[in-house]
Order: C-alpha cells, then structure tokens, then sequence
C-alpha cells in the first residue's frame, strides 16, 4: 500500500511537472507572437507600406489607395483577483488601420441611413451621423461624415489546458471576423509571415497554412 501510494505521487507530481512545462512553453510562444508583432509594428509605422486592394463599404462605397499605419502591438497577464495578476499570458494583440486621407460626407433619408448605420457598428467604422430636420423641425435625413479608416485587429488567446492558440481576425484585408484555432507548435515564423502579408493584402498561403 505505501509503495503504491508513493507511486501515486509521483505521477502526480510528473503530471504537475508536465503541465508546468507545457504552460510555460505556451507562454514562451505567445511572447514570441508579441515579439514579432512588435518588430513588425516598428516597420511598419516607418514605412507606411501602400494596401493595393479596394475595401468595399456596403451601402456607401469603395475605399482605395489606402494605407496600412499606426500598428500597435500588446500583451497582457492573466487577472487572478483585483490587481493581482498570475504569470500566465492571457492574450497578444495587434491593432492596425487601414487609411486614405479622404472622407465621405453625404445625406440618406431615415430608411436608407439606419442601414447604413448598423453597416458602420457593425464593422467598428468611425464615423459622425447628424440628423437632419425638415421645415416642420421633424428629422427627415442623416448627415454622414465618414473618414476612409477601418480599424483591424488580431487576438491570440490560449485555450483553457490546452496547447492551441486561438486566432481572432477582424478586419483582415477585408471586412469581417474570421476565427481559427492552431496547435501553438505551427505558429512559427512562417506563419506570422504569411498572416502579415495577408494584412498587407500581399500575395500569401497564409489560409493553406491555417487549413481553413
């Protein structure tokens, strides 16, 4: 009975073991997400690089010529309890935009404009809306001020005990949310290559390389 129960500890005590290291090398590769990100974030504020694709506002109209700017790359510790946080991270982010300095300004009547409004909170797009009054001091239209800037972001957040990482794109050379799920293995630095030029609207095989 003694033997059986040391025994017993000790797998115990491996799978704690297991487990630790298996965290610890979870979070070794999400700094490593946030280390790229911020090397990558650092280019690109510099350079400005051209995004050669057309974004489409439904309802509104075409966005081109835009650029790809103000990156911003963070990561956060896990919360335990008030201000007390744990070593585990919680998630890594990366937030761009998508800019031309142009602007749309026009006006919608009531039926028109509440479509184009669930358009633009639908997709986080920044944005004025004013009402407009008839001579009967009765809103007849929207006044709409639109400047050509959609903000995209990535969100990397591990699985409760689990290896995989979670992939949430939003914004991503076009409108939408995407979600996907990667061994944290496979996200090596081919991968984050792949995902930035699918930021950049560059030729990539970032989807044959996440199988989605």
């Amino acid at each position: 009975m003694k033997l059986q129960a040391q025994q017993s500890l000790e797998e115990k005590s491996n799978q704690v073991k297991l487990s630790a290291d298996s965290l610890a090398l979870r979070n070794a590769k999400l700094k490593e997400v946030f280390d790229y990100w911020r090397e990558f974030s650092e280019l690109i504020r510099v350079i400005e690089p051209d995004f050669s694709h057309v974004i489409s506002l439904p309802s509104i109209g075409d966005l081109s010529g835009l650029k790809v700017s103000e990156p911003f790359a963070e990561y956060r510790y896990r919360l335990l309890s008030n201000e007390t946080f744990s070593d585990d991270i919680s998630h890594v982010s990366l937030f761009y935009f998508y800019k031309a300095s142009q602007v749309f300004k026009f006006e919608r009547e009531l039926g028109i404009a509440q479509r184009i409004k669930d358009v633009l909170w639908r997709y986080g797009i920044v944005h004025t809306a004013e009402d407009v009054k008839n001579e009967h001091a009765r809103v007849a239209a929207v006044s709409f001020i639109i400047p050509w800037q959609v903000k995209g972001s990535i969100f990397v957040t591990p699985l409760p005990d689990s290896n995989v990482l979670h992939f949430s794109l939003k914004n991503i050379a076009k409108l939408g949310e995407m979600e996907l799920e990667m061994p944290f293995d496979q996200v090596d630095a081919t991968f984050l290559d792949e995902l930035s030029k699918l930021l950049l609207g560059q030729e990539n095989s970032f989807w044959k390389l996440a199988k989605f």
